[in-house]
């Protein structure tokens, strides 16, 4: 299993949709077709779909919602059954806390040989 994965700083489906805080949501886009419909057109992202074959690949979107400085990372990524279980930490600078909730979005570009997944398990530590 081979992973890229892209931050992005805002919801990528709908600018104006903000998630609550701490709230969580994960999404898997097996198709070009799929992801330049849904994903906002932004030359970010359309970098990263561009660059991904969906013969042998598929994307892992996760969004939370949480102050603007924060960003995610991914920590690991591991195969379990038909299944994935992923690590995300969240990266704090050393800034003092304030209140202005943005949705972060996380884009994990997965190219395994076992494409099918049952489930997804999304761990979020740092908050």
């Amino acid at each position: 299993m081979t992973v890229d994965t892209l931050y992005y700083e805002g919801n990528i489906f709908d600018a104006r949709d903000v998630f609550g805080p701490r709230e969580e949501s994960h999404t898997i886009i097996t198709d070009e077709e799929t992801a330049a419909s849904e994903f906002r057109a932004v030359e970010q992202l359309s970098h990263f779909t561009e660059e991904t074959d969906f013969d042998e690949s598929y994307t892992l979107v996760v969004q939370n919602g949480m102050r603007s400085e924060d960003d995610l990372e991914l920590d690991s990524i591991e195969r379990i059954g038909d299944g994935l279980r992923v690590a995300i930490s969240i990266d704090k600078p050393l800034i003092p806390d304030h209140d202005d909730l943005i949705t972060h979005t996380l884009l994990i570009r997965i190219t395994d040989e076992k494409s099918v997944l049952d489930s997804v398990d999304i761990n979020i530590e740092g908050y």
